[in-house]
């Protein structure tokens, strides 16, 4: 037991550790010995888990959530459904909150299973034609799943697909590919795991001629001044600003027709930490009545904005919030550089946007970083 929960640690820091990987508190990773499955606390960051951020879960538990029907109602079927998933958590574990995934991970029998957001990877699932392209590379050793509602709706829709794919071939799978989200990759050693994730990004890479330019790009060092300078009066004396001039940035702030291609998210994580929706404006004038319209229209400040001749800047009211931030929105447009690879990007929906933004679990993920 001891020995796989170590092992469950160190590769969790090692895959968590490459932000090419994974960022701020997205992904997740388990381990199972016979009926405990160990699997990553919610919003607990992969790099530096310890052994305590695992959640200990009863697997047999676990499986009886298969078995139930729970109401169409997305509040309702969510709320039932958590209750269920902590009410599988083993007797000494009670303060602690499972990943949202907990139940997807329960399905593979192998012992590891690895979930992680690469750019690279997502350049595909949020991809027009990544499920094309999948096939084209992996064939039939790789699962697509079609974007649904996080949670036990997707755990369900896996469910069936995972059945369905051992019917037709013999065997479980160990390569998941989530539209809009990410990768899954299950296996019984962690040497496997390592030799599966970078052979299916190795082959993408062979096929992904654009990339991403983070260098510095040209931008205007006075008018980017003027900018900061506004949003500290704007967003007030306790905000934290982080200035991302990027060649990539400079290119989507160069008009708003460049910056409609990032302004719907393209996964969760996206929107957890970012908030939903950018803001794109030309000059300082533009930023309060921009930053009031925003609020009145969400709820919410906005934390990403676009600003011509300047690039991106990120608003929060914590360095790790605005850092984070600034992270995944360079993520996004790592995304939307490498989906141009595969027929252009596939957004995420409304309905999805609307279901993330709303979603309970979601929340309580943003507050752990």
């Amino acid at each position: 037991m001891i020995m796989v929960l170590e092992k469950l640690v160190q590769f969790s820091n090692f895959y968590g550790s490459n932000e090419e990987l994974v960022l701020a508190g997205g992904g997740n990773t388990s381990a199972k010995d016979g009926d405990i499955m160990y699997i990553k606390g919610s919003g607990t960051r992969l790099a530096d888990i310890t052994a305590d951020g695992f959640v200990k879960m009863s697997r047999s538990k676990i499986a009886e959530i298969f078995t139930k029907t729970y109401p169409d109602n997305d509040k309702e079927r969510e709320a039932l459904s958590l209750a269920d998933l902590m009410a599988a958590k083993l007797p000494d574990q009670e303060n602690k909150r499972p990943s949202v995934e907990t139940t997807l991970h329960s399905l593979f029998p192998h012992t590891f299973v690895l979930h992680l957001h690469p750019a690279l990877v997502n350049g595909i699932t949020c991809s027009v034609e990544g499920e094309k392209a999948a096939k084209e590379l992996f064939g039939d050793s790789v699962l697509w799943i079609e974007p649904c509602k996080p949670g036990y709706t997707l755990a369900k829709k896996c469910c069936d697909t995972l059945k369905g794919y051992k019917e037709t071939f013999g065997k479980d799978a160990d390569f998941l590919l989530l539209a809009n989200h990410g990768i899954f990759i299950a296996d019984n050693t962690v040497d496997g795991l390592g030799e599966k994730l970078y052979s299916v990004m190795a082959k993408i890479r062979s096929v992904a001629e654009k990339e991403a330019d983070t260098s510095v790009g040209e931008f205007d060092g006075d008018k980017a001044q003027e900018i900061f300078n506004e949003f500290c009066d704007v967003f007030g004396e306790d905000s934290v600003i982080t200035y991302e001039p990027s060649a990539i940035s400079l290119e989507y702030a160069k008009n708003k027709e460049s910056f409609n291609k990032i302004y719907e998210p393209f996964n969760p994580d996206q929107i957890v930490y970012c908030k939903p929706y950018p803001v794109y404006i030309e000059n300082k004038e533009e930023i309060k009545n921009a930053v009031e319209e925003y609020k009145n229209k969400n709820g919410f400040l906005p934390k990403i904005f676009f600003v011509k001749d300047c690039g991106l800047y990120a608003i929060d009211y914590s360095a790790k919030g605005s850092e984070t931030a600034a992270a995944l929105f360079n993520d996004a447009m790592k995304i939307a550089v490498y989906a141009e690879n595969f027929g252009g990007a596939r957004h995420q929906s409304q309905d999805l946007t609307d279901f993330i933004v709303n979603w309970e679990a979601e929340s309580y993920r943003s507050k752990q970083q």
